[in-house]
């Protein structure tokens, strides 16, 4: 399996970099090759860690992912205390940017089921912004499939 796929990466600056990463056949989200990703690295719990997403989905307020340093791709790769530390992350992010509601998803496995553009296990941690003048969120579109 390729480490990114580049039929699902979004157009423009994002698709740019996933091409660019393609060709050094290397995973962008293992430690010694992440450097791609434009933001700073918030927090750290055991081997997981959080940072914005540097190409975040459109209509989110906050667009964060969770990040292991370490290559998986299965669910069955995971213990408990990876899920432990995720969560912890989760709670982190909710308390410090005051966040009132959001999803939490998980991208796992081949990217052709899972629409991600990297095969490395992460979390996205998005929450939507509010519309002025409905007072409601507005639909952010996370891709599966």
């Amino acid at each position: 399996m390729p480490f990114v796929d580049e039929k699902n990466a979004r157009a423009g600056d994002y698709q740019k970099t996933i091409k660019k990463i393609l060709l050094t056949n290397k995973c962008p989200f293992c430690k010694e090759n992440f450097k791609y990703h434009k933001n700073p690295i918030l927090k750290k719990k055991a081997s997981w860690f959080i940072t914005e997403n540097s190409w975040p989905y459109k209509g989110t307020r906050f667009h964060f992912i969770i990040l292991n340093h370490l290559h998986r791709v299965k669910l069955s790769e995971l213990a408990t205390k990876d899920y432990q530390a995720i969560i912890s992350l989760c709670q982190w992010a909710i308390n410090t940017y005051k966040i009132k509601g959001g999803a939490l998803t998980m991208r796992f496995g081949d990217t052709k089921m899972t629409g991600s553009s990297v095969s490395h296990i992460h979390a996205h941690l998005i929450v939507p912004k509010i519309d002025r003048k409905t007072k409601k969120a507005v639909l952010v579109n996370f891709p599966i499939g």
